[in-house]
């Protein structure tokens, strides 16, 4: 999904986020290099049973590393002017209730604009 969480477990998102600046850096010949700011969501099982908390927390430290070896192979998602793709904070909890808990890691993207 694009911005969008489903209520029932599992599911992904792409959700983009906000950034203070897009153009991180200005060029002579009036080119840009830019951000893109999301983050990649899933709704998963959630519960008192450790081994859940366990399962979605190593999802996300293997996906952070899957990240940080495909941009330095150069194996990026085809935007045009992409540069590279970092993550920003790792995964996390960032709500649940009721069986069902959100997860999030923060990413971005730096690409040329040109003119």
């Amino acid at each position: 999904n694009i911005d969008y969480s489903g209520e029932k477990p599992i599911q992904y998102s792409i959700d983009t986020m906000p950034v203070a600046d897009p153009v991180v850096r200005k060029y002579s010949d009036g080119g840009t290099l830019r951000q893109q700011a999301f983050a990649f969501t899933s709704t998963e099982f959630y519960s008192e049973d450790i081994i859940d908390q366990i399962n979605a927390c190593g999802f996300y430290e293997q996906l952070e590393e899957w990240i940080e070896i495909q941009s330095k192979k150069g194996n990026l998602p085809s935007i045009k002017g992409i540069q590279s793709m970092e993550v920003l904070s790792p995964g996390y909890l960032f709500d649940a209730e009721q069986g069902i808990a959100r997860y999030q890691i923060q990413c971005r993207i730096l690409y040329l604009k040109e003119i």
